[in-house]
């Protein structure tokens, strides 16, 4: 059945992601080990870790050249500073990677703007011929920059676009609506939520979908603040691991992380990892706390912490939401960090 949903405020979002009414037991065994900074330590590492399985995940986004991107119009309104910019990303399908879900499911659909324009910057794990940007103009070849479309189906897999919401200022000070819509779901966000835009809606048959906003960066160097995105599941012992890239708001993959979830010593349920860059250097510890909700195949959940420097304070913030797996390559995570003293005022 398909779902129609307006989001007046984040509150309304987190809860939609936690997508069940009671919480989740089933925490790894054995314990991770989960003092301190577990067994990471400051040392280089090899590139992705040296780890077949963070290497398999490092790239699957592909640079999209939007013909918007370059119109007069839109270039005139995202060079005004006055102008809004924020760097939106969406991932649709059985984000878990379960392979007992053989059914296609039909993500095609669109991204509005109420004002401004929308400039698509990549493409997640779109399969050539099946999946596809729709062209983006009229039937009189026109541009139609606050319109996206798009072809989508996944079975096993999941696809996604980042894009770029451009939105100038109003005389009229009106609340630009941002409208998702697919035969899955039609849900809509206020401006005034993009900030703080983290979430993830459980649809059916294992399907769900995954939205994250943040303020992009003036350009593809500034890298105070970005996504992660990985796998969040088990390894053949059962011991919770996640792993992923670590990419600016634009999308540069800029570096990786990797780390194990579980509970501590107190009964606590933590994640530790550690971050570093694409040459395997130092660049943080993360630390901080998670929890999920939901059973089966309807179970998400969501984490937030810290970042910490060599001598061990904190510089920054994370946070995200996951579908947890039951193996090492299985599950999913996408997150957002920021680095810097104004990173608390966020209230993640």
């Amino acid at each position: 059945m398909k779902r129609t949903v307006f989001l007046f405020a984040l509150l309304a979002a987190l809860g939609l992601m936690l997508g069940g009414c009671s919480s989740s037991t089933n925490s790894p065994d054995p314990t991770a080990n989960l003092e301190d900074f577990g067994s990471y330590t400051t040392a280089k590492e090899q590139p992705a870790f040296g780890d077949p399985f963070v290497e398999a995940v490092m790239d699957g986004e592909e640079a999209y050249n939007d013909p918007i991107a370059v119109s007069p119009a839109v270039d005139s309104i995202e060079n005004d500073d006055s102008t809004a910019v924020y760097c939106f990303r969406m991932i649709w399908g059985n984000l878990q990677d379960d392979s007992g879900i053989t059914e296609s499911t039909d993500w095609s659909g669109s991204l509005s703007l109420s004002r401004g324009a929308i400039v698509v910057t990549h493409t997640i794990r779109f399969e050539p011929l099946q999946d596809y940007i729709m062209p983006r103009y009229d039937d009189s070849g026109n541009f139609v920059p606050e319109t996206l479309g798009w072809v989508s189906k996944t079975s096993v897999g999941f696809d996604g676009i980042a894009a770029r919401l451009i939105i100038p200022p109003s005389v009229t000070d009106d609340t630009v609506i941002v409208t998702y819509g697919s035969a899955q779901l039609t849900i809509s966000f206020p401006i005034t939520v993009l900030d703080d835009l983290d979430t993830l809606i459980n649809i059916s048959l294992g399907n769900a979908i995954s939205f994250q906003a943040n303020r992009c960066e003036s350009g593809p160097d500034i890298r105070s603040r970005g996504h992660v995105i990985g796998r969040w599941g088990q390894d053949e012992n059962g011991q919770g691991v996640f792993y992923g890239r670590w990419m600016t708001t634009r999308g540069l993959v800029v570096g990786a992380v990797k780390g194990e979830w579980g509970v501590d010593s107190t009964g606590a349920q933590i994640f530790v990892g550690k971050w570093i860059d694409r040459a395997g250097n130092f660049e943080g510890f993360i630390k901080g706390v998670w929890r999920d909700r939901g059973q089966g195949k309807n179970a998400a959940g969501q984490f937030r912490g810290r970042i910490f420097n060599a001598l061990r304070e904190p510089i920054g913030v994370v946070k995200g939401h996951f579908k947890k797996g039951t193996t090492r390559w299985g599950g999913f995570f996408a997150g957002k960090w920021c680095v810097g003293d104004g990173c608390f005022a966020l209230g993640w």
